[in-house]
């Protein structure tokens, strides 16, 4: 069977879990069938997590600590990660926001100054 490479872990929060689960579930002995099984999911779900494709859930998270006994690792590095700087955030925006939807240019000047109000005499 062929294993996909983890995800760097200096990369994202993100990646640092999914490298994170699989690093763990191996110490553990685990196949990602068993770990799916605990998770209460499928074993496909448990590729995506490992490859950064998905997310940990916070019920997921707090099974894996307790099964573990990782003392809260799991949860703690969700909640960062939801918190944290994503390196990509700029591709991410560009990606959302089309050049159509830019005021740019000789149009934006001639709009701000239909907007700025003529004096009162």
């Amino acid at each position: 069977m062929h294993i996909n490479e983890s995800p760097d872990p200096r990369s994202s929060m993100w990646a640092w879990m999914a490298y994170s689960l699989r690093f763990h579930r191996m110490q553990h002995g685990m196949s990602g069938h068993a770990l799916a099984k605990l998770l209460n999911c499928a074993r496909s779900s448990i590729s995506r997590l490992e490859n950064c494709e998905a997310k940990l859930t916070d019920a997921q998270a707090g099974v894996l600590d307790k099964d573990w006994n990782t003392g809260g690792l799991f949860t703690t590095m969700l909640w960062y990660a939801r918190l944290g700087h994503d390196p990509n955030w700029l591709c991410d925006v560009k990606s959302h926001v089309s050049s159509e939807c830019m005021i740019g240019g000789r149009w934006k000047v001639e709009m701000h100054s239909r907007l700025v109000p003529e004096p009162v005499p």
